[in-house]
């Protein structure tokens, strides 16, 4: 029998009221991080004074619109402060709207995928709603046109091969592309020369400080998983391996392009899931206290060096 975590965490609290102090405490938080990352000491900015509150707001959006998909997730606003907090702990530059644009996309995806597995649901819809969605992430940020690759394995991740919503998901992806293309709003030309020199520049840099604390923190995780896999109900087995297939993607991402504001906005909503079962489930009980100020610490250490 697992021992959870006691219900003193102040966001663990499902009042209505915290939402707003979720929201105040992400975007005050991004406002002073943001201030201690600017090449100018001065610079106010109108893109200064939108990020915090497109922080604040994409907090509770994300967290509201996973919640209430996952059917595992606890109804609080937990998930909505690990994911600001992995945010800031993967990026040392200031954090912009684009981040908070990106991170509720990539929220709303992992939340049609988690419908992939619900009775409930039109089967042919909700892979419908994956594909159309991916292509609209790829449409978004051309550096996701390959959101189509985790779409089409997501309903496989019970390691079941169906080749029918494979092909449903993909054709869905592909009409929004082609239209996109065959009416001349981008090229082919221009998405080929981008994928080749993407491929050509292939590069390993050195973790960050907060790549290495998540890293550190993905290790409990992995084995936290593989105890969910043999436990744990359905819908968290199915929320988990989501999870690590959107990581895995992220990962793969940010080794192919040069762009971090994508690769952060989309690993900070796929490991909030686990960072929050881990404050549940990891051992011994002593680490779940370090989650959050760990990847704070990281933050501001990046700040510093």
């Amino acid at each position: 029998m697992h021992n959870v975590l006691p219900t003193n965490h102040i966001f663990r609290n499902s009042h209505p009221g915290i939402a707003v102090f979720l929201v105040f405490c992400t975007a005050i938080g991004t406002a002073l991080l943001n201030f201690l990352r600017q090449k100018s000491t001065f610079d106010f900015s109108f893109e200064f004074w939108i990020a915090p509150i497109s922080i604040g707001i994409a907090s509770w959006l994300i967290n509201v619109i996973l919640v209430y998909r996952s059917r595992y997730l606890s109804s609080n606003y937990l998930l909505g402060w690990s994911w600001w907090c992995l945010l800031v702990a993967l990026t040392n530059s200031p954090i912009t709207w684009r981040e908070a644009l990106l991170s509720v996309g990539a929220s709303v995806w992992l939340a049609i995928a988690f419908e992939l597995f619900d009775e409930r649901k039109i089967g042919l819809r909700t892979r419908s709603n994956l594909g159309f969605f991916a292509a609209f992430l790829g449409i978004l940020n051309l550096n996701l046109f390959s959101f189509v690759i985790p779409s089409v394995l997501a309903p496989s991740i019970e390691f079941k091969l169906r080749l029918r919503p494979i092909l449903q998901i993909f054709i869905a992806w592909l009409l929004p592309v082609s239209l996109f293309f065959v009416f001349g709003l981008s090229s082919l030309d221009f998405l080929f020369s981008s994928m080749i020199k993407s491929y050509e520049n292939i590069f390993f840099d050195l973790p960050s400080t907060g790549e290495l604390i998540i890293f550190f923190w993905a290790i409990f995780a992995f084995f936290q998983t593989i105890r969910a896999l043999m436990s744990a109900k359905k819908a968290k087995r199915r929320g988990l391996m989501l999870s690590w297939l959107g990581i895995a993607y992220t990962v793969l991402l940010s080794i192919v392009i040069h762009d971090p504001i994508s690769y952060v906005s989309l690993l900070a909503v796929f490991f909030g899931p686990h960072l929050v079962n881990l404050k549940d489930y990891i051992s011994p009980k002593g680490l779940r206290y370090l989650l959050t100020p760990s990847l704070l610490l990281g933050a501001l250490l990046e700040v510093i060096f």
